[in-house]
């Protein structure tokens, strides 16, 4: 398994993929794709991920 992202932008989590990461929407009550899932918080659309972890103080 490879360590590049999506990873929460957020908390810094990877993103996990697959079947509910699809074109399914559902993401914060609206039209957004969800793109993965957070361990902590949950579903996330496009907005809420980025490509590398963040610097999380």
């Amino acid at each position: 398994m490879s360590d590049e992202g999506p990873y929460c932008r957020r908390c810094g989590e990877m993103l996990l993929q697959g079947v509910v990461a699809t074109e399914q929407r559902a993401c914060c009550l609206n039209a957004t794709p969800i793109v993965g899932i957070c361990p902590t918080h949950g579903p996330l659309g496009p907005h809420h991920n980025v490509d590398s972890p963040p610097d999380i103080d």
